[in-house]
């Protein structure tokens, strides 16, 4: 979720034209340094893609994933432009886009514009999942009454704040299991629809996977939530609004050091991958590279169980909050080259190259 003080108020798209088409692809990508050439290897397997190697005798590595969260409210040429320039400098990273359906049902949404700005910034490596936020036009065309409020701020919206579409700063872990079931299923149907696949892996608005939230995830057989996250980062940005109280209720037991995990609900299960380095609107480059030394630290502790750390940023904001981005990448690079004897390998991957460690 973006921070408070980057929200926008009237959501604006802007034509341009349409980039090659891409596919979602789930394969790890290792690369070190951070812009070098990469190589595929499935999480799991040596560093240099050999599956057959011993185990007793494979070297951990650090596996990174970064993601993007796509709020739904607008997309913007400068912010299009910083994640093109992005992609520019760093080819051979994948990207978890989190996608929110929300730009296709926004009053009056052009859905062959929408994809087309979408795609300007998708790479054939990248994993495309999905993100909701409790927008008024995406829940009532799901077939869901809207609630507006209580908000993350412990406000509720008026029928001034809904004249164009509102609605992102609901929780929608205020919605039932049978009611998110209903958003996630045509969230995923519009998206597949409009050429982005059929996504398996999630991240809730607000970070607010709540039990209804993760019930329906199963119900609706993802494979993967992202959602959750160490409530310290956020509490400078969240103090004293009822989302970071909600957050510190829900991942108390999240630090920068979790790992993924298999979580039950709804009668199954799903693999939690922390956000353990939070997004960039929450968190400056030495913080995440703080995240990453511990792991690296934590690799050496235990050498033959990978690390992964999670970072990211969100669509909406990429022109201001990327820079960190970059900063934190160009600094894990640095670090991978020059650790000597005690090399680390660092592979960038997506959902499906995460092992769960407990």
């Amino acid at each position: 979720m973006q921070s408070r003080r980057a929200r926008h108020t009237s959501p604006t798209l802007l034509l341009t034209s349409l980039a090659a088409s891409v596919l979602a692809c789930g394969s790890p990508t290792t690369a070190m340094p951070v812009d070098a050439g990469a190589t595929t290897g499935e999480s799991g397997s040596t560093n240099d893609g050999s599956p057959d190697t011993p185990a007793d005798t494979r070297r951990g590595q650090i596996d990174l994933v970064l993601t993007v969260d796509w709020e739904g409210r607008e997309m913007t040429e400068t912010n299009l432009a910083a994640m093109v320039a992005f992609r520019t400098k760093y080819p051979s990273i994948p990207i978890v886009h989190f996608l929110n359906a929300a730009y296709f049902t926004k009053p009056g949404a052009d859905a062959v514009a929408v994809t087309a700005l979408i795609r300007r910034v998708l790479r054939p490596m990248d994993e495309l999942g999905l993100h909701i936020h409790g927008w008024k036009s995406l829940f009532e065309a799901s077939g869901v009454t809207f609630r507006s409020g209580p908000t993350f701020w412990g406000t509720t919206l008026t029928a001034a704040d809904c004249a164009s579409d509102c609605g992102h700063e609901v929780p929608i872990s205020l919605y039932t299991a049978e009611e998110l079931q209903k958003v996630m299923a045509f969230s995923v149907k519009t998206l597949e629809a409009n050429g982005f696949g059929h996504a398996s892996s999630f991240r809730a608005g607000g970070w607010l996977a709540g039990e209804t939230v993760r019930t329906a995830l199963v119900l609706e057989h993802f494979a993967y939530d992202h959602s959750s996250v160490p409530s310290p980062f956020l509490a400078d940005e969240l103090k004293g609004y009822p989302l970071l109280d909600a957050v510190k209720a829900l991942w108390g037991d999240t630090t920068p050091s979790s790992q993924p995990y298999s979580l039950k609900a709804g009668g199954g299960s799903f693999t939690e991958v922390p956000d353990n380095g939070a997004l960039a609107d929450y968190i400056t480059a030495p913080e995440i590279l703080g995240v990453f030394d511990d792991a690296v630290k934590a690799l050496r502790a235990a050498p033959e169980t990978d690390r992964v750390v999670s970072i990211g940023f969100h669509q909406e904001t990429a022109k201001t909050y990327l820079p960190r981005i970059t900063v934190a990448l160009d600094g894990i690079a640095q670090r991978a080259a020059t650790t000597g004897d005690a090399q680390v390998s660092v592979a960038y991957v997506t959902s499906h190259g995460v092992a769960i460690t407990k």
